[in-house]
């Protein structure tokens, strides 16, 4: 009988741990030899029963285990070790354990995917954590960018990779980041998302025609994203409500340093008005009914017309 190699985790986590086992058994001489998906207890281990003592080791892949069902009373007794010839990798999205007979637990193999935050300071520490394996030094504005740029876990590790590459032992700014981990677009969408933030009429000017290459609808949510919580900083003062406010848009600290900037050049009416304005373009854009690229440089330019730029506020 086979050697029982149990997974549970869900989305870019069990890619992971997948993807780490099936290298761990490759490495100690267990190849991957096939995939499977679901099916029946009874048929997968007669199927992959192994023969005999000397048969060549093997492993296999089996995706939605959760369809095979809870697994037979009265077949435990016959899984093996972790030294049988076939080991089976059945692939859960929950926890597994209520599946089998407490009697199989001890001759099973248990993983269990990373529990990897998604917001907030918790997220930051698992992303430094895993930088800090990696040998890469991030200031803290080039951390806080590379979290508000990369929602999933696995693009991010892949990103720090990236980064550890080119280090080479320096502490990696912000503008790195912007050249390295963005192609053209990002690039011009976040600067533009800055720009305005900043009231910096030539930033914005100059990156609008590349933004424009982009969809609309991203572009819309990015902005909305943006002045939403500028707006809420504008509305509320206090520190406790501003943490709430915060929380709940799910913002990031280099969010919150940008849409504070936001809040110094433009009002709060203003602010309310852009955000109805990008409510409205997107419906259109979804509907058909109106130019959405064109109304949305207008906006642009109807808030930075109101703007109160840094220069400005330093020459009173």
């Amino acid at each position: 009988m086979p050697h029982l190699i149990v997974a549970g985790a869900a989305g870019t986590t069990q890619r992971r741990l997948v993807s780490e086992t099936v290298r761990r058994e490759r490495e100690i001489g267990y190849p991957l030899a096939a995939r499977r998906e679901g099916g029946d207890w009874k048929e997968l281990l007669s199927a992959e029963n192994c023969g005999g003592l000397f048969d060549a080791r093997r492993l296999v892949l089996v995706e939605e285990a959760q369809q095979l069902g809870k697994f037979p009373i009265g077949l435990e007794s016959l899984l093996e070790d972790a030294s049988s010839a076939t080991h089976l990798l059945l692939v859960y999205d929950e926890d597994p354990k209520a599946v089998f007979p407490k009697e199989a637990h001890s001759r099973i193999t248990w993983l269990k995917g990373e529990e990897i935050p998604r917001f907030g300071a918790a997220r930051r520490r698992w992303a430094e954590e895993r930088a800090s394996e990696m040998g890469i030094r991030l200031s803290t504005e080039a951390m806080g960018l590379l979290l508000e740029s990369v929602e999933d876990p696995e693009e991010l590790l892949s990103e720090l990779a990236k980064l550890a590459i080119a280090a080479d032992g320096r502490r990696i700014e912000v503008e790195e980041i912007r050249t390295l981990c963005f192609d053209e677009g990002e690039k011009a969408l976040l600067s533009l998302l800055d720009g305005l933030c900043e009231a910096d009429r030539s930033k914005v000017a100059s990156v609008l025609p590349h933004v424009k290459r982009r969809d609309l609808i991203p572009v819309l949510a990015a902005l909305h994203n943006r002045f939403r919580l500028a707006f809420y900083r504008s509305v509320f003062k206090a520190p406790r409500l501003l943490k709430i406010a915060s929380e709940a848009l799910k913002a990031r600290p280099y969010q919150e340093r940008q849409a504070a900037e936001a809040v110094r050049h433009y009002g709060r009416e203003k602010m309310a008005h852009f955000l109805k304005q990008l409510c409205g373009i997107n419906m259109g854009e979804k509907t058909g009914n109106r130019n959405g690229w064109i109304e949305l440089e207008l906006a642009i330019l109807g808030l930075l017309a109101d703007s109160k730029p840094a220069e400005r506020e330093e020459r009173r």
